[in-house]
Formats: C-alpha cells, structure tokens, sequence
C-alpha cells in the first residue's frame, strides 16, 4: 500500500488518568501547546490521493501529564483558519452542504497514523458540499491545497470534561494535492434473528435483509452507532446483529461470546446493556415478549446498545 508520509515529533511522554480528591475528576493536566503536529520535510510535494493508499502521520502527545494516551482524529479543510467555505472555488458543488472542515472516520490511539487516502478524499469533497456519489458526475475532482490537523481527545470523557481535554494541534499546510471523486456514505448493520426467520446472513439472502438493517445517521457517519425501528412480533424477541453477510461466524455482534440466548428485561419501555464482536453470536432475548415497535441503537464502538419501546411507524 502506497503511504505518504507527514513527519512530526514523537514525544516519549506517559500519561494516566487517575482520580482527584473527589474521586470524579481525571488528575491529569489540561494541554496548552497545540504545536503537536510539525510541517513535513516534503510538504512542497504533489499528494496524489489513492483509492488503496494511505496517508501517514506521527504526531507528540499533548501535555496531559497522565498515562492513558488519547484518541487522535485528522481534520481536514480547505481554509487554512478552518472557519469557513471556500464559495469562490470552481470546486464548489453545494455552498449550503459544505463545511468549513471535516473530521474523517479513522481515529487511533497510537501517535502514528496511518490515515485511508479515501477518509482525506471523503473529507474534501465534504468540505465542497457533496453528499453523493452521484453528484460528482460530469465534475471534475479537486487539486489544489489542503489543510491538515489534529485532534486530541479522551473518549470516555463527556460534557465539560471531554471539551476540557481536547485540544487542536497547530494546521499543516500540504500546497499540491490531487483528489479524487470519493463521498463518506453511511455505514450499516443487519438484525438477524426470529423476527426474520432465521435466516443465514449471506450474500444469497440479502434481499431478505434490505427491510432489516440498521444505519448510521446522516450526521453520525463513521460513529460506528447504528440505529433502526422495526415491529417486533409476539414471542420474536431473539436477535443478534451482523455487520456483513458473510455466514453465521465472523461478523456477528451480540450480548456474548457463546452461541446462547442471553435473556433481557425491559424496564420503563427500554433496556441498555452491552455488546461484544465480532465472533459474538449470543444473542439478545426477552422472554414473553408482547408485539410491539422498537427502536435499536448498536454501538460498537463504545460496545453498547439501547432498546426502547416506540409509537407504530407508519
């Protein structure tokens, strides 16, 4: 696999959540210094993007002064401030769909990343206001300057202290990049189970499994949180979910390893517990369960879902 390579310095520092006084608080310290991200050597250079390549970069670590290492997320964007819509570019499709800058779906914990060419393609042509594939018929994909840089952030945080621990590093400017036509599309799993028969998920059954899938939402791609609301029938209540139709075994995500029904109870119309994949094939079953209408939200990557009880679905 092609890579192209964008250098910074690594730094060797550790860091570890541990608890305040009051048990609540992470005891690390908030970063200030966002020049975490260095200017390649060879930023001058032409970047051809390619569907199979990757986009390589090393960055420090913030100065958390902690153990745990973050989560590092690339942003990408056409305006070096990251603040606005380039709307005089011929590149333009949608002024009204485009973005200041995007966020693409790789993230790692490690201070190399090895980013898909096709995320850095997926965020410029977010950046231009496409939405579909389609729209790029008859267009001409984008050359020119992008703007590159990173996220840091602990996951697990949430509210005020997931925004006071994440921090920006300083934009790196790569002149010369040649895209190509690439849309961020949402991504999607299968309930399988009683309700729909039980059958194999396979390529032969999709056609089964077009009413069964559950997608990410349009403003949630690359979350890897997927919802869908479908009636459940009397006494049906027994699923686990598949992100490919590839057989009984590899991609299957359920309430546990072994191939057992794990029984669950709603409680007030919902019920949260967690999940496991792939490779878990046990599923999720509530014991003399009453037809009705549920929404299903799977997370897999917090490893969570949620069920609740929702008005019909015209």
């Amino acid at each position: 696999m092609k890579k192209i390579f964008l250098l910074c310095a690594v730094l060797l520092a550790a860091v570890s959540f541990v608890s305040c006084e009051d048990n609540t608080d992470p005891k690390a310290k908030q970063p200030v210094n966002k020049d975490f991200l260095n200017t390649p050597p060879l930023a001058n250079q032409t970047y051809v993007l390619e569907t199979a390549g990757s986009v390589q970069f090393t960055c420090s670590q913030p100065d958390y002064d902690v153990a745990t290492p973050p989560t590092y997320a690339v942003q990408v964007s056409l305006d070096p401030e990251f603040s606005k819509v380039i709307s005089d570019s011929k590149y333009l499709y949608s002024a009204e769909d485009a973005l200041p800058y995007s966020e693409v779906a790789y993230t790692t914990t490690h201070t190399t990343l090895d980013v898909p060419a096709r995320d850095i393609a997926d965020g410029i042509s977010a950046c231009l206001g496409y939405t579909d594939i389609s729209q790029y018929a008859g267009r001409e994909a984008y050359s020119g300057p992008v703007y590159v840089r990173v996220r840091s952030f602990f996951p697990s945080l949430t509210g005020d202290l997931a925004n006071l621990y994440s921090i920006e590093s300083n934009v790196v400017t790569l002149p010369n990049v040649i895209s190509y036509p690439s849309v961020r599309q949402p991504g999607w799993i299968y309930l399988v189970g009683a309700p729909n028969g039980w059958n194999e998920p396979s390529e032969s059954n999709a056609a089964i499994y077009e009413d069964w899938m559950l997608y990410e939402p349009d403003n949630g791609i690359g979350t890897q949180i997927y919802v869908g609301t479908f009636f459940i029938p009397d006494g049906q209540f027994t699923m686990r979910f598949y992100k490919e139709l590839t057989g009984w075994d590899a991609d299957s995500y359920g309430s546990q390893k072994d191939d057992n029904a794990v029984d669950i109870e709603f409680d007030g119309g919902k019920y949260s517990g967690k999940i496991g994949g792939p490779g878990y094939k046990g599923s999720y079953n509530v014991p003399g369960w009453t037809a009705n209408w549920v929404k299903f939200t799977v997370n897999l990557k917090a490893g969570s879902v949620d069920f609740e009880i929702v008005d019909p679905v015209e």
